[in-house]
């Protein structure tokens, strides 16, 4: 026994891993076999029976749905439009004319997939006008069939919606002539003139078999369209109708007066379920077969494989769970072998797996830690290290810097050197979608695609050297720092593109001025970490050069207050356009100034607007988005001046809502009050609405008007019909007269009293008394 429990605790993972597999194997084929047998199967077998008649109805609405609308879209097209009227009406036309018509026609025919052509009629001038938007005589007309079926007159013979196979002769030529399966819907006056002016429709059979029938076709239930004359509307592929049970079965369903029905039928040696649904609207019959063997059949045999599924997977529990565990166990087994000699005790102490593996790890922690130190020692960290503290300017000896730079092939004494900043737009969005290995991540990309870019046109450092920017130091050796920046420019466009394109954001470039010195080095970064700031004016995925910033005017600042009133005034009216307009204005004004001029003027503005909000209303419930520190933060995240101005019409919108909310709830409280005042003194003969309205300190009409808005009900109404209800009140639980009930809810005229109690009430007191006595004894 003590031999067992050594081997158990020592291959602990093992029995863990096998036991795991063994109870995970059971459980999951108990459930699953449960649920499939008991609930699936069910399930499965109500739906395959419930499949027909879903079908057949999704069929019938989507078909009623598109042909209803595309019948009656044309028939106001028919009854409606002036070149229809024209095209059917009309005597003679020009040239133009035809073409006008026959271009509508066009037009109106592309408006809807379903229909392949119009044809209008004319049999005064002997003319068919066609959405082909070719002229044609009637004799002459390309769709002879449906000019013969116009002839012949009686259009209701054939329903509706008439199918039909057209044949369509565009020439003379009989090789040339096209088929075309329509369903046609004949719009003419109805009388006993067989030539008849008339708009055809002809809706393509195809599309609209695919619309309705999209799928259907290719499940085990087979769907067909015949209308009330028994012609086949539509039928599935491969489905044969010529046998004599389906004729005879199509005759009876067409001979039949019910909406619905089903039935059982033998076709062809097959057992049948035969479900139909007839549309007066189209005149159609929906019929769906449903083979009873096919569908039951597959409920069967589902069972019948999931039984015999689980007993194979029973038996192969086992085989799998020592498969698996062979494959997951024996590496991890080779791999405590080896780590064994390194990380087992002196001591004969048995470790188990997960001990062994621990103490591999810690020793493995404090061999990284020891490369770490070493690697932070190697030429490339020292030389960014170096770079960093020269531009944060840390540094005080500058002979042991230049030497230093010249050691690690930084630059020699006669080199110069560009500092330009690269600052990610947006960053404060990305550090929210992103953590911090991210974005270390983000910002390595970055070097690797300006190294790959710059190459060997000039020596680059890039130096992390900012949350959201990177630093790069190029050195441009000895010549023209002209021709340089501009090759500096062609790159960093490059850079910007690839940035966009791999990584998904922009980035803002400031170029700063060239340093002839070492010693130059951070006035040139500083320089153009301050030009990458007024991507605020110009916008992100800029390149920005200090040169060109150093030279621009600025105007002389002068804080524009007229249109900082003119936005606080509008913001308390409520005035959406006006605030707008005017801040459009103020953010226009600050284009001219410096960086910290425009934060100033800014944090500025938001100071006095977080001001004016809070007088606006008294703000009872703290609200956290009218805190000014939290608003400055969220100003000084955003990058440009467009931003900024989109994130204040944001703020004011905030503003003005909570302000509307405040005046409705304080709103809601005065009419409480109101209506708490005179519930107390409804029995004063003289309680007015003076009275009400000094007690809340409103003036009487206002408070009139307030009352109305909040009850819909006037003051005297609602004083009225209180009273009243305390006389009801009186009426049933006391003895005393109505008039003396009436004096003690406050009324002064008991003969006033009467009429308001039976005017409101329906009756007068002394019957309502009776009535609500009585039926108080019959509930007792």
């Amino acid at each position: 026994m003590k031999n067992v429990m050594t081997v158990f605790r020592k291959k602990n993972m093992l029995f863990k891993i096998i036991l795991s597999y063994v109870l995970i194997g059971f459980l999951f084929i108990s459930c699953f076999s449960y649920v499939v047998l008991k609930r699936v199967s069910s399930n499965m077998t109500e739906d395959i029976v419930e499949t027909s008649s879903r079908m057949m109805n999704q069929t019938y609405n989507t078909a009623d749905i598109l042909l209803t609308f595309t019948y009656n879209y044309y028939s106001q097209l028919y009854l409606n439009n002036e070149y229809i009227s024209k095209a059917l009406n009309g005597t003679t036309f020009s040239t133009n004319d035809i073409y006008d018509i026959n271009s509508q026609l066009g037009g109106f025919k592309n408006t809807n997939p379903l229909v392949s052509s119009i044809y209008v009629y004319n049999y005064h001038a002997g003319i068919v006008f066609n959405s082909a938007k070719a002229f044609s005589t009637i004799d002459d007309f390309f769709d002879k069939g449906m000019t013969d079926f116009l002839k012949e007159g009686d259009m209701t013979r054939n329903g509706l919606f008439i199918p039909r196979t057209a044949t369509l002769s565009f020439s003379s030529d009989a090789n040339k002539m096209t088929k075309q399966d329509y369903i046609s819907i004949v719009y003419t006056r109805i009388n006993s003139s067989k030539e008849q002016n008339s708009m055809v429709l002809n809706l393509d059979q195809k599309v609209l078999q695919s619309l309705i029938l999209k799928g259907n076709d290719e499940r085990p239930n087979k769907m067909m369209i015949i209308n009330y004359q028994g012609h086949i509307i539509s039928e599935p592929r491969g489905w044969s109708y010529d046998d004599v049970s389906t004729q005879e079965i199509l005759s009876t369903i067409v001979r039949s007066n019910s909406m619905r029905g089903e039935m059982d039928e033998a076709i062809q040696g097959k057992s049948y379920r035969i479900s139909y649904v007839k549309s007066d609207n189209l005149g159609w019959n929906f019929v769906v077969f449903s083979e009873k063997n096919e569908l039951l059949g597959k409920v069967h045999t589902l069972q019948n494989f999931i039984l015999a599924l689980t007993l194979v997977c029973i038996l192969l529990i086992t085989i799998t769970s020592v498969f698996f565990t062979r494959i997951i166990y024996f590496p991890i087994s080779h791999l405590l072998i080896r780590i064994k000699t390194t990380t087992e005790t002196k001591e004969k102490v048995s470790l188990n797996e997960y001990d062994l593996i621990n103490k591999s790890f810690s020793l493995l922690e404090d061999k990284v830690e020891t490369l770490q130190t070493d690697f932070n020692q190697s030429v490339p960290v020292r030389r960014q290290s170096l770079l960093r503290s020269v531009l944060n300017g840390t540094v005080n000896n500058n002979q042991e810097v230049k030497l230093a730079m010249e050691k690690l092939q930084i630059g020699s004494a006669g080199d110069r050197f560009i500092v330009c900043v690269l600052k990610i737009d947006g960053f404060h969005e990305i550090s929210i979608k992103y953590d911090m290995v991210d974005l270390s991540l983000f910002k390595f990309a970055i070097q690797n695609i300006s190294q790959e870019i710059v190459g060997n046109t000039f020596k680059l450092e890039v130096i992390e050297n900012g949350y959201d920017s990177l630093d790069f130091v190029f050195n441009i050796g000895n010549g023209d720092a002209e021709a340089h920046i501009s090759v500096l420019r062609s790159l960093f466009a490059d850079i910007q593109t690839n940035i966009r394109s791999l990584l998904k954001f922009t980035v803002t470039i400031g170029i700063g001025p060239v340093a002839h010195t070492m010693e130059q080095l951070r006035e040139s970064r500083d320089s153009a970490y301050q030009t990458v700031l007024y991507r605020l004016i110009f916008g992100t995925n800029s390149i920005l050069s200090f040169d060109d910033r150093i030279g621009a005017e600025f105007r002389e600042y002068e804080y524009p207050d007229a249109l900082e009133k003119q936005i606080m005034t509008s913001l308390k009216a409520g005035d959406m356009e006006a605030l707008k307009e005017y801040t459009s204005e103020f953010f226009a004004e600050m284009m001219a100034f410096t960086y910290d001029v425009i934060i100033h003027s800014l944090i500025q503005l938001l100071i006095m607007t977080i001001r004016v909000a809070k007088s606006m209303s008294s703000l009872e419930q703290s609200d956290h988005s009218l805190e000014i520190h939290t608003r400055q933060q969220e100003l000084l995240h955003l990058d440009t001046l467009e931003q900024m101005e989109a994130w204040y019409m944001n703020l004011c919108q905030i503003i003005i809502r909570l302000r509307d909310q405040e005046s409705k709830s304080k709103n809601s409280k005065t009419v409480a009050a109101m209506v708490e005042y005179m519930k107390e003194n409804y029995l004063d003969y003289n309680l007015s609405v003076d009275q009400m309205s000094q007690f809340v300190g409103l003036s009487t009409n206002y408070m009139r008007r307030l009352f109305k808005e909040e009850m819909n009900h006037s003051v005297s109404e609602y004083l009225t019909a209180l009273r009243l209800e305390k006389a009801k009140e009186l009426l049933v639980k006391t003895d005393d007269p109505a008039r003396k009930i009436g004096e003690n809810v406050g009324f002064e005229n008991t003969n006033y009293f009467y009429v308001l109690f039976k005017k409101h009430v329906g009756m007068t007191p002394d019957h309502y008394r009776r009535e609500h006595k009585l039926e108080t004894l019959l509930m007792e």
